[in-house]
């Protein structure tokens, strides 16, 4: 099985678009195409790298035979609901979980449309913990104690959030305007309930 088979079936499993991985993994789309319609299984490691990492694979699964059986599930706590808009408090659902690919810590579910049209209003959003990410990737982040959904851009000034949908403007925090600004994990997989 080449790596494009491969790829394609990993993301058929997840019901995932050629758009929501480039987002996810920070890969262009084109390069995704190519992949996928390459008949190779040359591909660049750290390409293979953030592709497992945003699908929640090991890069190895690229080589490997396929599985007979469903890719592997773990349970994580559905912890609350965060923010596709304004920063909101996070508010923990006690005894909640849900399935999961691996490589999550713990999932939320999206309240707001502010990074529409790759997470959607009431999907899940499925996090591992991470103290920071890379300019561009996909975080919650917490402002003064509220949580958010948003992409991160460090600049000199501070933390840029923003949203994917254009309706929303830019965030900038500073010291000058915020108490505190933390990274609480790296948005890896959504997941929508048909």
């Amino acid at each position: 099985m080449t790596v494009g088979e491969r790829l394609r079936e990993l993301m058929a499993r997840r019901g995932m678009r050629v758009s929501e991985l480039a987002r996810l993994s920070g890969v262009r789309q084109q390069t995704l195409y190519a992949i996928l319609s390459r008949n190779s299984s040359r591909v660049a490691p750290q390409t293979l790298r953030a592709l497992a990492e945003a699908l929640g694979v090991s890069a190895r699964c690229f080589y490997e035979e396929a599985p007979s059986a469903p890719l592997p599930t773990r349970r994580v706590p559905l912890l609350g609901d965060v923010a596709a808009g304004e920063p909101l408090f996070c508010e923990e659902r006690e005894g909640e979980f849900v399935d999961a690919v691996p490589g999550c810590d713990f999932a939320l579910r999206v309240a707001g449309d502010s990074m529409e049209p790759l997470i959607r209003r009431g999907e899940i959003v499925f996090v591992r913990r991470q103290d920071d990410v890379r300019d561009g990737q996909i975080a919650v982040v917490i402002v003064d104690g509220e949580a958010t959904l948003k992409r991160v851009y460090h600049l000199r000034a501070g933390v840029q959030l923003v949203s994917d949908n254009p309706a929303y403007e830019p965030m900038l925090f500073t010291p000058e305007n915020s108490d505190t600004i933390r990274i609480l994990g790296r948005a890896v997989s959504v997941s929508r309930e048909l």
